[in-house]
Formats: structure tokens, sequence, C-alpha cells
């Protein structure tokens, strides 16, 4: 078993210490197992604490319990240690026989003059091995290290049991899925070396670093801890088809309620009026057993309701998230309203084609022989009531398609496509005919822009039918020898006068150091003379 040194005050800023093994443990101040600080009467070496196991524990290698360990209490300090147990007594230790006591759990101990008070704490550690097979087996070495550190292992899911061990990709079963059910905390077989290192440590080791990661069919899920998995389907209320039908049975209704969900089965929810308690407050989902496959489609009252795999829902139960991609969307029904009626569309055709003040036919003439013949002019006519507009191109007819294009002004698809095969047809009545080719511009009538009742022509609705005009003020129709008008021109004449000017100035600053080294020395020479000359 763990036994735990804890401060009887919280508050008081002193540790808490975990020992695991067996051994003599020294308590006071720096430099021991146990520090001390907040009481100043206590001494550098105040007492010591042993873990003793029993004979019959080392002969037998048993499960140990709170017998199978002796703890002792020396103490060897000047303001003595006091030990005070359930019952109410207070033992001071430097006046027993050997300043030795025995301890139990649930004693207090107070060292120096009372101000650093702890009580002895059994943790007990039982691990359950999950099975991933029928013929599991647990590893020797990691069953040793469990008896190391005063921990016991159970081959039963109990209520005693407090960790769950598996093995690292092991395949989700049944045996897991209990202890999901009974909210245990489900780690690695590895955390357990991590509780062998060290024989007295000041915080519990954590396991969240420890999580293991189990098979789910194909898919590869990390197993949360109790508490992310309590909560992680509130708010969804799944509809079950009988328990039989399901991979793991009776259980899976109750995974579903430990995680926060609320279950439904299939007849429940056929007799259920809309103002039920489930549509209220909870997203209805249908879960499809893995067995027997999507039945909830075939039911009007259902067929419109979300649905989920089985598997999918235990990989939402061990990683505590049910993510949207993991639902399927319900059936789209389409009613026979939403259909189309040819001959509705047809007659509202004719009827759009009646309002329509003026349409635009389009002639395309079909490919003739290989050799082009003179290009012939073609006239473009486009009638409407209030306006005329007439709108000249020359075009190669020899180059055309057919196409006769109704197009209403009011809509942009077209409808009534006829190919002709003559280019010189004469145009239906009440119908204008367009002569088309790649280079002619074709709008719609109403963004055409023309001369009013007036006559005034409106100039700046003009359009540039060729993209290849330029404007007579452009830059390149004043500079036409510039090639690239932004680019200097160098003839070399500048670089040369620029070399040579360089030059010049280089000889003219020698010649000027020339010049006053010159004088400076003729001074130098004049002034020796003179002082030659003086002495």
């Amino acid at each position: 078993m763990v036994w735990g040194l804890f401060p009887v005050d919280p508050l008081s800023g002193e540790d808490k210490y975990y020992i695991f093994s067996e051994g003599t443990y020294k308590i006071g101040r720096k430099g021991c197992d146990i520090i001390i600080n907040k009481d100043k009467g206590v001494s550098r070496i105040h007492a010591e604490l042993t873990f003793d196991a029993t004979t019959s524990l080392r002969r037998n290698k048993s499960p140990p319990d709170t017998s199978s360990f002796v703890i002792r209490v020396k103490d060897c300090s000047k303001y003595g240690t006091f030990i005070k147990t359930d019952l109410g007594t207070k033992d001071k230790v430097h006046e027993l026989p050997n300043k030795e006591r025995i301890l139990n759990d649930g004693d207090v101990i107070t060292f120096g003059t009372g101000a650093a008070t702890y009580r002895l704490s059994l943790i007990p550690l039982v691990f359950y091995f999950c099975p991933s097979s029928d013929t599991f087996k647990v590893d020797r070495s990691v069953q040793e290290t469990v008896s190391s550190i005063g921990a016991r292992t159970t081959h039963i899911l109990s209520e005693e049991c407090t960790h769950v061990l598996v093995e690292p990709r092991m395949q989700v079963n049944e045996a897991l899925l209990n202890a999901v059910l009974a909210k245990k905390p489900i780690i690695l077989t590895n955390w357990v070396t991590l509780l062998a290192e060290k024989s007295i440590r000041s915080e519990f080791p954590g396991n969240s670093q420890y999580r293991p990661s189990v098979m789910v069919e194909e898919a590869l899920v990390d197993v949360m801890e109790p508490n992310i998995r309590e909560k992680c389907l509130q708010g969804f209320a799944f509809v079950l088809e009988p328990t039989d039908t399901y991979r793991f049975g009776s259980s899976f209704s109750s995974l579903l309620r430990v995680c926060g969900a609320e279950t439904v089965a299939i007849a429940e929810i056929s007799s259920m009026s809309q103002d039920s308690q489930y549509g209220e407050t909870n997203r209805i989902i249908c879960v499809i057993p893995i067995s027997s496959g999507d039945k909830f489609g075939r039911l009007k009252n259902l067929s419109l309701l979300s649905r989920v795999n089985e598997m999918d829902l235990i990989s939402a139960i061990l990683s505590g998230n049910l993510p949207s991609t993991s639902l399927i969307p319900p059936s789209v029904v389409i009613s026979s309203s939403c259909s189309t009626d040819e001959t509705v569309v047809a007659d509202s055709d004719v009827e759009e084609e009646e309002e329509t003040t003026s349409s635009v036919h389009m002639v395309d003439a079909t490919e003739k022989a290989e050799t082009p013949e003179k290009p012939a002019a073609a006239v473009v006519v486009i009638e409407e009531s209030p306006v005329t507009t007439i709108v000249e191109e020359t075009v190669n007819l020899n180059e055309f398609k057919s196409v006769n294009l109704t197009a209403d002004t009011e809509m942009k698809d077209y409808s009534d496509v006829t190919m002709r095969r003559d280019g010189n047809d004469e145009p239906e009545c009440g119908k204008s005919e367009v002569i088309y080719t790649q280079h002619l511009i074709v709008r719609s009538t109403r963004n055409v822009r023309s001369t009013g009742v007036e006559g005034v022509v409106d100039f700046k609705r003009f359009r540039k039918g060729n993209a290849n005009i330029i404007s007579g003020n452009s830059f390149s129709s004043l500079i036409p020898f510039a090639k690239d008008p932004y680019k200097e021109c160098d003839t070399g004449e500048v670089t040369d006068f620029m070399k040579e000017e360089k030059k010049r100035k280089q000889r003219e600053a020698v010649a000027e150091d020339l010049f006053h080294n010159e004088k400076a020395r003729k001074r130098g020479t004049a002034g020796s003379i003179r002082g030659f000359l003086r002495g």
C-alpha cells in the first residue's frame, strides 16, 4: 500500500509526502527526506519514520494489506515528538522505551512545539488488468513492480479497484466498456513503472501522459478521463433498436446514460408526440446496429432524423467527443409538387414571348469551302418600338454557322434553338436577323444605346469595336520612333564625357597636392637657414 503524510492544516504551506516503498525516512530540516520549515523547534534530524514489511509478506509474497507493513517512528529531537490516536490519547515518543512507537492509519504526529502536525494516511492502490483476449496473462515484471510499491492487483473489476491497466492498441471489448461504465480511470500499464521510480514523492504522479489508445474497428481512439466522458453526450437522445441487435448488448444503453445522454426505444419513439420531452430538450439521433444495418430510413416518422453508426458512438464514448462528421444526415424526400410540368413550362414560355417587346435572332452560317471568297457587307438591324438602331459591320459570310436564337429580354438563358443551312433566308415575321461573327459585339437589346426621338447623338455612349484601334493623341503616335518611351536613350557620348571629366579632376588634384608639398618644403628650408645664421 502507498502511505501518505499530509499536513493537518492545508493552509500551512507544508508539502504532502507519498511513500511508495519500505525503508527508513528522516524527518527534519533541509537535507532530510521529509522537510519541515514551519516550526522553529524542529531539529535538524528530528525523527525517523520506518516502513518495514512483515515476515509473512516476504515469505508468502501475498497481496499487501494494512497489516502487511509495520510503521514505526523514533524520536531524535530536543523538543520531542507527540502521537495522537483516534481514541484521543496523546503519547510522548521520547518517554517510551527506545523512544519508538508503532503507528497506524489515521494517527496524528506533532513535531517540535506543535506548529507542525501531520496525519498518516493509507492510500490504497488496486489495479485491474483489462484482458485483451481470452488467453491474456499479466506480465511477471509488471506484477513485481506493483508489489514493490505496496499495491495489489485483481482479476475482477470490483468497487475497490482504483485503476484499470490496459495494453496499448488493444481492441475494444466488453471488459474495457465495463471499466468505462464503472467510471474507473483507464491508463497504460507502464504507469506503474513511473510510480516505482522514486520511493518518496511530494506529489502523486499524474496519468494524463499515460492515456491509452485503443482500436475501435480500424480506428485508433484515445481513451479520456472519466470526468471528460461524463457529460460528453449531454443534450442527445438516441433511438435504439432492441438491445440484442447491438454488439455489446444491454451495456450499450447504460454507456450512453453514463455519458449524459437519454435513450428511447424505437417502439416508444413511434408513438411519441411532437411535444415530448425528448424533442424539446434533446437532439434525437437514431443508432444503426453494425449487424443489422440501417432500418430507420424505412420508417416514415424516423426518416427525417440524423443517424449514427454503433461503433462511431462507441468511439465518441471513449474519446469524450461526438464529432459532427460521424452523424449521417437525414434523407431528403422530394414530393411530387416539386416536379416540373413540361406543359406548364412551355405555356409560360409562350406567355413571356408575347409580353416581350423585342427579340434578338442570331444567324450563324455553316462553314463552306476552304478557299475564302470576297467578304460581303452585312447589316444588323435591331427594331424596337421607340428606338431604331442600325449597326454596320464588314464580315465574311463564308466563316459563319447558322443559329437561330430567340433571346428573351427578361431572361438570361436562351430557348428554341434552330439550325439554318442557308445564310440568305429571309428573317421570320416580326423578328430581326443578326449576322454573327467573332468580331461582332452582341448585347441585350436593353443595353443598346441609340439616338433618341429628337435625333441627338450621345457621343459618350460610343464603344470601340476593335481593341487594336489606338487614339490619335497617344504617346506612340506622337513619338513613333521611340520603341520604349519611358527608357532613356544613351548614345555613349555622355559616358565618355564623364570619364574624361573625372580624369581631368584627378590630375588637377594631384597637381595641387604637389604644389602645396613643394611650397611647404621651401618654407622649411628657409627657416633652417635663418636659424643657422642667427646662431
